[in-house]
């Protein structure tokens, strides 16, 4: 029988006290043992079983357990730790895709009243919408497991209802896996175009930040990043641009490249050299005279005002400059996927173009830009003929 001891205090009250054996804690292995006080023996016994009963039901341990009203609590439960995992663009993607694509779905939830059937109609609708390419619908699919198996980690559930959700398949569109780029007459009719305009700083601005990201190949984020410590121009026929950052511009803040690999140095030609030192040189006298001051000289493409431009500001000037040159409407990634094309074209391995793109394998270069290599596909066929003809 428990030891209860009976108390007397200053003030003349009695009040009986035991320690009570709850069990062995399953996280720890070890014993636990609880005080409690009551002034009756009555209420002591009534306390014992509750706290023997609120030991069982947690688990069979002391470890708190934590207590979540829905799916939308958890989730941002699980987001504090996927945070210290992952890049910030990455985080930023995660949470832009659980707040479009999950939580209007199953948000107001209570997790434990989640089951397989319902994640399973949710995914076949998700499926069926056509708002999601294939790769993005897995992304999508794989945050849910991740945040119900979080749960489960937590104790809050004892199975994952993601886990044996069957997956429809996705069909590809080719109009989403296709990259779109200037064809070649297209993008002489916009170079045409903008050295047509007037010879101002603002022309020279966008004409200059146009043919780096042709010449280069690379992101638009990671152009606006630049500064000139990244750019070497010492030699004509060295020239290179040190690619070691970008800019995320849902914040405007500076972050690493997407992958390790996106940390490269990318050759550039002598025009684009001899392009860069004279921009160069008219930024940094534009800047004095307007007084924006010599901080801002050491950003590329600053615009005075900022050390980077925003994507929307740049967006609407290159749409204006497309619609005057009478061309329909592309996105900056547009010269990215145009760089890969006249390179393919040119003869280039896809593992040097892997590595002046900052793919994190050789299967996404191959996977996104194989289709652009137009002229090369019809030299297949001719060295196909000459070899047929000489059996």
């Amino acid at each position: 029988m428990a030891n209860i001891k009976k108390i007397t205090k200053k003030n003349g009250t009695t009040v009986y006290r035991e320690q009570v054996y709850l069990g062995t804690d399953c996280m720890t292995g070890k014993q636990v043992y609880t005080t409690i006080s009551a002034p009756t023996k009555k209420e002591l016994k009534q306390k014992r079983e509750f706290k023997i009963n609120e030991f069982k039901d947690n688990g069979y341990t002391r470890t708190k357990s934590v207590t979540v009203k829905n799916y939308r609590e958890l989730s941002e439960l699980w987001l504090e730790n996927h945070k210290l995992e992952v890049r910030p663009q990455s985080y930023e993607q995660t949470v832009s895709k659980l707040n479009l694509h999950i939580l209007p779905v199953l948000g107001d939830m209570k997790v434990e009243k989640i089951t397989l059937p319902m994640v399973q109609n949710f995914v076949n609708k998700l499926a069926s919408s056509g708002s999601l390419g294939r790769g993005s619908f897995r992304i999508v699919l794989s945050i849910n497991k991740r945040i119900l198996k979080y749960a489960v980690n937590l104790q809050l559930i004892s199975v994952n209802p993601a886990d044996n959700v069957i997956v429809p398949k996705i069909k590809k569109e080719e109009s989403k896996k296709q990259a779109k780029h200037f064809e070649d007459n297209q993008l002489k009719q916009f170079k045409d175009y903008m050295n047509s305009l007037p010879d101002t700083f603002k022309n020279c601005y966008y004409n200059t930040l146009y043919n780096t990201l042709l010449a280069s190949g690379c992101r638009i984020g990671e152009a606006v990043a630049l500064e000139w410590s990244d750019i070497y121009l010492e030699d004509l026929d060295n020239g290179y641009i040190d690619i070691n950052k970008t800019v995320s511009f849902r914040n405007m803040k500076i972050n690493p490249p997407k992958s390790k690999a996106g940390k490269r140095k990318v050759s550039i030609d002598r025009n684009t050299v001899l392009m860069l030192r004279l921009y160069k040189a008219r930024q940094y006298q534009c800047f004095m005279e307007h007084g924006y001051g010599a901080k801002m000289v050491n950003y590329v493409f600053s615009n005075g005002f900022n050390d980077y431009p925003t994507l929307s500001g740049l967006q609407r000037i290159l749409t204006k400059h497309l619609e005057e040159a009478g061309l329909p409407r592309f996105t900056f990634h547009a010269f990215r996927h145009t760089h890969a094309s006249l390179l393919l074209n040119a003869g280039i391995s896809y593992k040097e173009l892997q590595h002046r793109l900052g793919h994190a394998t050789l299967a996404m270069t191959m996977d996104t830009y194989s289709h652009l290599s137009k002229e090369k596909e019809k030299e297949a066929v001719s060295f196909f003929e000459k070899a047929m003809a000489n059996l």
